[in-house]
């Protein structure tokens, strides 16, 4: 009877270390304003950036729209706020110029990852990172670029872009 007792306790005890959601780093980016710590995201908050990725990359733009939600907004590396409508009209309007022009202009995305505040309430912090290319034949120039996500509910709630040139030696 001993050993079955042990037996219950050490797979407790494995059991309740093993489901334990590590923590790390720091952040009073929150509503609250109170210090919290990252927890792992998941893979259906970067699903929604992957998937929000491939329609632009494809140019489906109103399909891209039906990502964001209602109030959602985008700041842009200058701090420009602009609404998903307006960016998507941006964007479409750019890439017919650029197409118009035989430039090619690419977003490429090189890994993207989720991290979460508070897994209990809801909402991810998807980080994005791009190198952006533009060639026109005569011109060449790259950017990295960052884009990080909020998502909740399987949609965007805010994009804030951040980006870095790229110096070619």
């Amino acid at each position: 009877m001993k050993k079955y007792y042990l037996t219950i306790i050490i797979a407790a005890l494995f059991y309740s270390c093993a489901t334990e959601q590590k923590s790390i780093g720091m952040t009073t980016w929150s509503d609250d304003g109170k210090e919290y710590k990252f927890f792992l995201g998941t893979q259906e908050a970067v699903d929604v950036v992957l998937k929000y990725d491939e329609l632009i990359n494809n140019k489906m733009y109103d399909e891209a729209l039906e990502i964001f939600n209602d109030t959602a907004s985008i700041t842009y590396y200058s701090g420009k706020k602009v609404t998903p409508l307006e960016m998507l009209t941006m964007t479409e309007s750019r890439d017919s110029l650029y197409e118009a022009n035989n430039a090619d202009y690419k977003w490429n995305l090189v890994n993207a990852f989720s991290v979460d505040i508070d897994p209990t309430r809801g909402g991810e912090h998807v980080n994005a990172d791009y190198v952006v290319t533009y060639d026109d034949g005569e011109n060449k120039t790259s950017f990295n670029s960052i884009l990080k996500f909020y998502v909740v509910d399987g949609k965007i709630v805010w994009v804030n872009q951040f980006n870095q040139s790229v110096i070619n030696e």
